[in-house]
């Protein structure tokens, strides 16, 4: 535990270790925001990522060839491993790498993470892949880390930019948030076979775009606010800033045209006349899952988060959300919050580029008002737990000025006025076509 907090700087505050040390000092909120920080710039990432189509195929040579895998741990939802088990233990096999298998049955829990421990931890493992969606990221992340070998993401959607982060979230077994672990690294190695994103719901893709567009939104905040901290919890490096920029600029220039990408024309005589176009959506798509997976992953954990993620996990808090939206549906919601709010601040920029945002999103798909994110301002309850988990995220105070209960709110109201307008312009059709009037 010495070694991983110094690992990740002496702000280590935010989340438990994996060895369970859950009491840590929340980081106090800086009465001067703008007073200079005296943390060190911090940048983690993984040392080896691989993208493009039928990746997956080859998980044992890359296993066998980057980390001199053996024999490996293979965690993997049942459904995924009816999919693509033959694949992965085709190409294991090849590579002479040995496997065990473990079913993920779908939350990360520490009980989950503790079976898995017990099942393997006399097998001599030298790396965990965990294949699947970002729980089963984050469990895997979680087991490689108790048992001190390689975690190995196979990442089968694009929903989130979790995959290359040192991190997990961690629920309790009936599913109910819980924290988070941290770790000294990232992923050894993150696999994202594009033909699987291909064939994925669209909406987890989109969902991702929200995730990953905030990622430039907020770093920018953590940079321009000398006293604002990475997830590293220190100062983001200028690479991690540039990172997010580009992370942004790829969604807005790629994203309409890899949503075509997914929708695959019936007639063969219409794929026919479509080649070209085709082939351009393909790279589109090929270059938004770099975007959603590699430089937002990259970005928000070395670059920063601010209010637009903590409006994101108070979403997650209220159930009539939290049952019916991915996370990067609810950061959607977030970043249009935080602009709204920077730019009654006075930050310079926020208005031109709130419309910019916005006019995105409502063009992707993604939700703009309450009634998209069924949030219901008259619930009480529901406010008071937003506000109330909006406040306890460490990262809303990376905002250039104090953040309050009433700033907050004043903000989540003036967004969803501002998303009410783009709606009532452009139509809700793309949102629609992806919850199918829900």
């Amino acid at each position: 535990d010495e070694a991983f907090r110094t690992c990740r700087g002496s702000h280590m505050v935010k989340f438990t270790t994996p060895s369970g040390q859950q009491k840590i000092q929340k980081r106090p909120v800086q009465k001067n925001p703008k007073e200079a920080c005296d943390c060190p710039k911090v940048f983690i990432a993984p040392p080896h990522y691989i993208q493009g189509p039928n990746v997956m195929a080859s998980l044992g040579r890359y296993s066998s060839k980057l980390l001199s895998s053996k024999k490996v741990g293979v965690l993997i939802p049942e459904f995924l491993k009816g999919l693509f088990g033959a694949t992965i233990e085709k190409s294991l096999k090849e590579a002479d790498i040995e496997a065990k298998w473990e079913i993920f049955p779908g939350i990360p829990s520490v009980k989950e993470i503790e079976r898995i421990v017990a099942a393997w931890k006399d097998e001599g493992l030298d790396a965990v892949l965990a294949v699947g969606g970002g729980s089963c990221n984050d469990c895997g992340k979680g087991v490689a880390f108790k048992l001190k070998i390689h975690c190995v993401v196979v990442s089968t959607q694009c929903a989130t930019d979790a995959p290359c982060s040192a991190l997990s979230i961690i629920y309790t077994p009936e599913g109910a948030y819980e924290g988070g672990w941290t770790y000294p690294q990232s992923p050894v190695l993150v696999v994202v076979d594009t033909d699987v994103i291909l064939n994925a719901p669209s909406r987890s893709l989109v969902s991702g775009f929200g995730d990953a567009l905030s990622t430039y939104y907020e770093a920018r905040t953590c940079w321009e606010n000398p006293k604002a901290l990475s997830m590293c919890e220190a100062r983001p490096t200028a690479t991690a800033y540039a990172i997010g920029e580009k992370s942004a600029q790829m969604l807005y220039e790629n994203a309409e045209k890899a949503m075509r990408a997914l929708s695959k024309p019936e007639d063969p005589a219409a794929k026919k006349a479509k080649t070209d176009e085709a082939e351009s959506d393909r790279e589109a798509l090929e270059m938004v899952v770099e975007a959603n997976t590699l430089l937002s992953g990259i970005g928000f954990e070395s670059g920063g988060l601010a209010a637009s993620h903590a409006v994101a996990q108070a979403l997650s808090w209220v159930p009539s959300v939290h049952h019916k939206h991915l996370h990067g549906e609810m950061v959607s919601m977030g970043l249009i919050t935080m602009l709204c709010m920077e730019d009654t601040a006075g930050l310079k920029g926020r208005k031109e580029e709130l419309q910019k945002v916005g006019e995105f999103l409502v063009k992707v798909g993604l939700p703009v008002t309450w009634t998209q994110i069924h949030f219901d301002p008259e619930d009480k309850s529901s406010v008071d737990t937003f506000l109330d988990v909006a406040m306890k995220q460490w990262f809303a105070h990376n905002e250039p000025f104090t953040v309050t209960k009433d700033i907050i709110m004043e903000a989540f109201k003036s967004a969803n006025d501002f998303g009410q307008s783009l709606v009532a312009k452009h139509g809700d059709a793309p949102y629609q076509k992806i919850h199918g009037g829900k």
